[in-house]
């Protein structure tokens, strides 16, 4: 019970560092460095692309790795990756290092999760698995709130908030070094990799899914802070204090587990998948800051950090001989789907406007409510597959 414990906290800070503060904290840092560093429209959205483009080829290669070396070194990778992004991001003076700063973060969350599904397949007992899962996964709303404030409060601005961040994650090394367990002497299947994966028709249907899933979620973690400031017409600091109850509100993912094993893991994807659709709808419709923002926005990252939660353990439970693999397959596909919905968006929010966007990325999200991923969790909800449908 004190080593799942231990897992569950180190796992938290790991994906707080490499998710919270070396991947979104950029949308929250934009406007302070476009002031800094000038770029166009154009290029900025180059310059997210890279953090997206890391973290898939991150994933591809992070279940090999993990299979390899182990959770602890590639964990302990993950951490300076993201000290490493965080460091060029900080110095950076032109475009081309804010894009390699990126890239070099973007490799960081891409290797984390995969590693720490691994630890836990290892450390932790099979019941009490999801929960530590889940746990960790949401890790994400704890480094969004550490985020703002520093950003709002430290003095030096985005370029400071960088250094401290970059600190914060190499203090993550020591506990890694501790607690996460080094290269098995079990021999690895060949067949480790995500892609192989693929041949199963379990993880074909999660793959489809979850890229369908980030194609929906782009419309709030790729454009949030800009639909916040442009179409809802809220200051700066309103929406910066409005980001920081997102990334709050995702620290509910940590009752994913529990909620899973009391209503059924398939339930709590569904109320996760309305519960990020339903707010875009809200935002299309409202104009300044008003009382309905802050459910609305609580209800993005809530119902975002839960549903990456559902889908980890699907992808967990669906290669239980190298669950690194299935967890690294189904976060993938979740990026793939973020660019694609990211491009998607923009292209709408530019042509169509805002509100055109919003609603119809809250229809896709209504959609997916009802194809629910292969009842993988049958065990953790003890029902029957027939009762999951």
């Amino acid at each position: 019970m004190r080593n799942d414990l231990a897992l569950s906290l180190i796992g938290f800070s790991l994906i707080a560092v490499t998710y919270g503060l070396a991947r979104f904290s950029w949308g929250l840092m934009l406007p302070d460095i476009a002031q800094d560093v000038p770029f166009s429209p154009r290029i900025a959205g180059v310059i997210a692309a890279c953090s997206f483009v890391a973290y898939c080829l991150a994933s591809l290669s992070a279940s090999r790795v993990t299979a390899r070396f182990g959770p602890r070194l590639t964990g302990i990778t993950a951490t300076l990756f993201a000290a490493a992004g965080l460091l060029l991001l900080a110095s950076a003076a032109s475009p081309g290092m804010l894009a390699a700063g990126l890239f070099i973060a973007g490799l960081s969350s891409g290797l984390a999760s995969p590693s720490l599904a691994a630890a836990v397949s290892r450390c932790v007992s099979a019941a009490r698995q999801p929960q530590v899962n889940t746990v960790i996964n949401a890790g994400t709303g704890g480094g969004i709130i550490l985020s703002v404030p520093v950003l709002m409060l430290l003095p030096g601005g985005w370029r400071s908030a960088c250094m401290v961040f970059a600190v914060i994650a190499l203090l993550c090394l020591i506990p890694l070094l501790r607690w996460l367990p080094g290269r098995s002497d079990t021999p690895v299947s060949p067949d480790a990799g995500i892609i192989s994966r693929l041949r199963q028709p379990v993880m074909r249907r999660l793959a489809a899914i979850a890229l369908v899933s980030g194609i929906a979620s782009a419309a709030w973690w790729s454009f949030g802070p800009d639909v916040l400031r442009q179409h809802v017409q809220v200051d700066d600091q309103a929406a910066s204090l409005l980001w920081l109850v997102s990334g709050g509100a995702g620290v509910l993912g940590v009752f994913t587990g529990p909620a899973a094993a009391r209503f059924g893991l398939t339930g709590i994807y569904r109320v996760a998948q309305l519960a990020m659709a339903l707010p875009l709808l809200a935002l299309a419709f409202t104009q300044g800051f008003n009382g309905w923002l802050i459910p609305a926005v609580a209800l993005c990252g809530a119902g975002y950090i839960t549903l990456s939660g559902v889908l980890l353990v699907h992808g967990a439970n669906a290669a239980p001989d190298a669950p690194a693999s299935g967890v690294g397959l189904a976060f993938f596909m979740l990026a793939v789907g973020q660019v694609i919905g990211s491009m998607l968006f923009g292209l709408l929010y530019n042509d169509a406007g805002a509100a055109t966007a919003l609603i119809a990325f809250c229809v896709l999200g209504l959609g997916l409510a009802g194809i629910t991923p292969e009842r993988s969790a049958a065990r953790l909800s003890g029902k029957s597959p027939e009762k999951e449908i």
